[in-house]
């Protein structure tokens, strides 16, 4: 084994060398992996919206469309927690990238209604599943001082595909626009082609010294001492134990969950405040541009939106390595709280008079903006990379693709209740109701329940911090005491 492994730290693989650019690999995959999430979404958007689509879609089928994307999450649950482990990162990566390409050509010349709602669906079970496996892949490939400019990349790559149709739909036709998309796909399956295999995973696999070429390219290391040292820890995570060495405990994870009781809190709250922003820009998108067609421009709005969004989580990497997650999820999240009850308050307003109210779309327009700005700045990118560090790795999908069914499952109830209550109820009566009852929820959630040992979820990190603080200090001074 010591011969094997002097012989794989004294060089790196030529193949891999040549393949991948150093330094900027995970920036990469993050880029075209947040490229083709956007533009897959400026398809779908485009293929709702615009009139020079081969099929005309009534508002009802809309509905059923986009229901039959979300509701399909709940597969990827089962998909990524049973299948994940086993065939690794790269594997997943490259048959969503695939399926994608499927699933544009058959939406792009079918014009069959059920056979596109069953593309919704399968949309769904990918994205999903590409959703949950990119950030625990770039989670895994990038070192921790450098994850939050990589989730960053991320979610800005995300907004450039919505923003780019929407710029412009007004000079190119359906069919031009519908080539970002698959060109995305076909980048995207180069790039995880290109890419190394996961290191955490060639551990859980028992394939150490595949995992010790890897971690060698992606460190840019060649002393075997260092790369041992992040293999035991690699092995460590992936195994769920702590280290200790001299009574002392190398917190490499931020947090693990201690038992099942904190995971599920976490799950809960995670997943209903990323259904929040979904909520109200995505699966109310379509009752925002019929309700401003009278009064502002829909897709001046839209540009402005997403203009800001994508700008604001550029500014979000100071934020974001200047305070912990949850200081920016305790700021952010009561501040988006206030101003989606505000909107919903406005929206239930504007549909008890007819929608004759001409200054509440204005309204609405605003507080959709602010709830952006603070969400990008403050707990939306905190929770993802959250996400990344907090769940243990053979539990990590299955966690995952629950927070993300949890929201999911939320907006397709939500859309279906415009459609069948309604009539008795009013137009936006359940977007009001429900987000005071969700924020009520997920607040008294995460400020009051605690865990086993008695501390809340704040007082958990503030304790991490603590003992990393104190282990930070006793290590600088052994090293000061050592040298004198």
């Amino acid at each position: 084994m010591s011969r094997t492994v002097s012989r794989i730290t004294s060089q790196k693989s030529p193949t891999l060398a040549a393949t991948t650019p150093k330094g900027g690999n995970s920036i990469c995959v993050a880029f075209l992996y947040g490229c083709k999430v956007g533009w897959i979404s400026a398809f779908i958007y485009s293929f709702l919206l615009n009139r020079s689509t081969p099929v005309r879609t009534s508002q009802n089928e809309i509905s059923w469309m986009t229901s039959a994307s979300y509701t399909s999450s709940i597969i990827s649950v089962i998909l990524c927690y049973n299948v994940g482990g086993k065939f690794g990162r790269k594997t997943f990566l490259r048959c969503v990238a695939i399926l994608y390409m499927i699933l544009w050509a058959t939406i792009f010349f079918t014009s069959s209604m059920m056979v596109i709602i069953i593309c919704f669906g399968m949309y769904g079970i990918a994205s999903s599943t590409q959703y949950i496996i990119s950030y625990a892949y770039i989670g895994e490939v990038a070192s921790p001082k450098n994850r939050e400019i990589i989730g960053v990349v991320y979610n800005m790559a995300s907004t450039i595909g919505l923003l780019l149709e929407l710029c412009l739909s007004s000079y190119f036709n359906f069919n031009m626009l519908a080539l970002f998309p698959f060109c995305a796909s076909i980048f995207a399956l180069i790039m995880s082609t290109l890419m190394v295999e996961s290191p955490y995973y060639l551990a859980n696999k028992g394939k150490n010294e595949l995992a010790l070429r890897n971690l060698c390219f992606l460190n840019n290391r060649h002393g075997e001492n260092e790369v041992l040292a992040d293999l035991e820890t690699v092995r460590e995570y992936v195994n769920e134990q702590a280290t200790n060495q001299g009574g002392k405990t190398k917190l490499q994870i931020v947090l693990m969950p201690e038992n099942l009781k904190l995971t599920v809190i976490m799950i809960f709250v995670s997943g209903l405040s990323a259904m929040h922003t979904s909520n109200l820009i995505t699966s109310t998108g379509v009752y925002i541009l019929k309700d401003f067609q009278n009064y502002v421009n829909g897709n001046v709005f839209l540009n402005m939106i997403i203009s800001t969004k994508g700008l604001l989580q550029f500014c979000s990497i100071f934020t974001i390595k200047r305070f912990n997650r949850r200081t920016l999820f305790l700021v952010g999240y009561p501040i988006c709280g206030l101003l989606q009850l505000t909107c919903g308050l406005c929206f239930y307003i504007q549909s008890q008079n007819g929608n004759t109210i001409g200054w509440l779309a204005h309204v609405i327009a605003y507080l959709l903006a602010a709830h952006l700005i603070v969400n990008s700045l403050t707990y939306g990118l905190a929770l993802e990379l959250l996400k990344m560090e907090i769940f243990p790795y053979k539990m990590k999908e299955f966690y995952s693709s629950l927070m993300l069914f949890t929201g999911d499952w939320f907006i397709f109830a939500q859309i279906q209740s415009y459609f069948l209550l309604e009539p008795i109820l009013g137009n936006h009566f359940w977007l009001f109701l429900y987000t005071i009852c969700s924020f009520a929820a997920v607040s008294i959630i995460f400020f009051f329940i605690q865990d086993t040992k008695g501390k809340t979820l704040l007082q958990i990190r503030t304790d991490i911090n603590e003992e990393l603080r104190v282990n930070t200090e006793n290590d600088e001074l052994e090293s000061l005491s050592s040298k004198e």
